[in-house]
């Protein structure tokens, strides 16, 4: 009887120092990857810079697009993303994309943004370069990478090697839409 009592003790003790070091988590305390980096996005609506409004939850699931104005092929893919995005989002509250700029300025940012009608959120200018962004960006853009809740990259290529963006939609269909 004692030595179960000891057993009990010693085991409350562990547990209580694994939560205190971070061990252990509770099941309703989620890794929270956009949250990370939502004080830094910006939305911009009739081509004027405005503040995020922050959702009521995070979302599961992160896209990150590395673009930027100057770029001819991103120039072209973006209108194709934007029509992608308009249909899959309605569909899926658990999904963001954020826009990861390479301009040279943020007018040419928002300019970028304004004539292509981006509906999602952005970087404030300057702040790709933020390690909890740039880890995941390739040596050329365009670029799309999906990043989970934990901050891991579910589409990249290994050593992050460029891919072209159509092809990462497919698979944030599959693994966003539930078919992976």
């Amino acid at each position: 009887m004692e030595d179960d009592s000891l057993m009990k003790s010693t085991l409350r003790t562990l547990v209580i120092v694994a939560f205190s070091l971070g061990l252990i988590v509770p099941s309703s305390a989620r890794a929270d990857y956009f949250g990370k980096i939502e004080p830094r996005l910006i939305q911009v609506v009739d081509g004027k810079r405005g503040d995020y409004k922050k959702p009521s939850t995070s979302p599961k699931y992160t896209a990150i697009y590395f673009s930027a104005h100057w770029c001819p092929p991103c120039r072209a893919f973006t209108p194709k993303l934007v029509e992608w995005y308009q249909e899959f989002k309605g569909k899926h509250d658990n999904f963001e994309l954020v826009f990861a700029s390479s301009d040279k300025s943020e007018e040419a940012q928002i300019e970028y943004m304004t004539e292509t009608k981006m509906p999602w959120p952005a970087m404030k200018f300057g702040t790709s370069k933020d390690p909890n962004v740039k880890k995941y960006a390739a040596s050329g853009i365009p670029y799309l990478v999906l990043i989970d809740e934990n901050g891991k990259d579910l589409t990249g290529e290994k050593d992050n090697e460029w891919q072209a963006p159509q092809g990462v939609l497919t698979k944030i269909e599959e693994i966003v839409g539930g078919k992976k």
